[in-house]
């Protein structure tokens, strides 16, 4: 794959138009989820500088993003986030989201966000129930909701982050209820599997989803989607994948994590592929972004995985569904591929489909 005079592969120029160019701003933060992956294995806080965040978002416009995203840490405890919003917009990003617990969303910060006439959008993040959320996250989903209820008054676009793990499933169909209940104009209630990463505060082992209870999440997402409710799994095609081979085709396509345009600088200066995922393609310079996704080895990280899935019976279903490459490792703490074989067996027994024709690419 060459990348000369910052020319990229047409499939990543594509990829980048419709994605988002993330930059993590701040790893501080306001709250103590033990399952963070931000600040695992972290004991000291680093910033981006606005400069440099800048310098980021101008070389990204240059490649072709129009969407951009900054997350943390918690980018409210960042001191020039609305600076960093205002110049992006005038550079000629058409939206900007803004990751956010919600917790320093004052009437003053909305009423800052809201003047950005529609461009900027909100993930505030809901463990799940408030006895749930305040276990996980050290208190404050009272804080949190107070947040959400502001944004929302001030016509802000927003939608419900959601890390499930086991504690959660027999909760979510109420918790769905009760958020768009209570806030109809909740674009999406998104729903994000638990990972564990190396170094992480507490065990949260006994808290992954296994391959049943992925499955279960499926269903359940399925099902409140065919009652109305707005719910994805986010960056995770094989809830896709899974709910058609169940018959169950209520579940929205997903982006895949690692994906093509998909890339991410982190506050340390390193490049990686998403938030969750430390393997960095290096520390961020001047046209960096560029020789980044113009290498082969970004190509190789985002392409579709043939060595892995070639011997897979559900390589078709996957593929067409957006899930080119294995399960990541993180997500059952297993070995890369085995977690959505297991979760692709299940469905397909679940739907009458062992015998679900074996693909090996020519």
């Amino acid at each position: 794959m060459d990348s000369v005079n910052g020319l990229l592969p047409e499939h990543i120029r594509a990829s980048i138009e419709k994605d988002l160019l993330s930059v993590e701003v701040s790893t501080r933060c306001n709250s103590s989820c033990g399952h963070c992956f931000a600040r695992a294995g972290r004991d000291t806080w680093q910033d981006m500088t606005l400069e440099t965040a800048l310098e980021i978002a101008g070389e990204g416009r240059d490649l072709g993003y129009r969407n951009f995203h900054i997350t943390g840490g918690e980018p409210l405890m960042w001191t020039s986030l609305f600076d960093l919003v205002g110049q992006v917009l005038a550079m000629g990003y058409e939206s900007v989201l803004v990751n956010t617990n919600g917790t320093l969303i004052t009437a003053d910060a909305a009423e800052r966000l809201a003047g950005f006439e529609g461009r900027v959008t909100l993930s505030i993040s809901l463990q799940g129930p408030e006895d749930l959320h305040d276990r996980v996250r050290g208190g404050s989903f009272r804080e949190a909701q107070a947040g959400l209820e502001r944004a929302l008054a001030a016509g802000i676009g927003v939608c419900v982050f959601t890390v499930v793990g086991k504690s959660l499933l027999p909760e979510l169909p109420r918790f769905a209820e009760f958020i768009f209940t209570e806030y109809p104009s909740v674009t999406e209630l998104a729903l994000i599997q638990l990972v564990r990463v190396h170094g992480d505060a507490i065990d949260l082992s006994a808290e992954l989803l296994s391959p049943e209870d992925f499955l279960s999440l499926v269903r359940m997402t399925a099902l409140l989607n065919l009652y109305g409710y707005r719910i994805s799994v986010l960056q995770n095609p094989l809830a896709t994948a899974a709910s058609r081979a169940m018959g169950m085709p209520w579940v929205a396509p997903a982006l895949p994590l690692h994906r093509g345009g998909g890339v991410i600088v982190m506050a340390d200066g390193s490049i990686t592929l998403a938030h969750s995922t430390r393997d960095s393609f290096g520390a961020y310079g001047k046209g960096a972004l560029g020789r980044v996704l113009g290498s082969d080895d970004y190509g190789k990280a985002v392409g579709p995985d043939d060595a892995a899935c070639g011997g897979c019976r559900f390589m078709a279903v996957c593929r067409e569904h957006g899930m080119a490459r294995p399960s990541e490792w993180f997500r059952s703490m297993g070995r890369p591929g085995q977690f959505c074989r297991d979760v692709m067996s299940l469905a397909a027994g679940a739907a009458g489909g062992g015998d679900m024709p074996l693909t090996i690419p020519t």
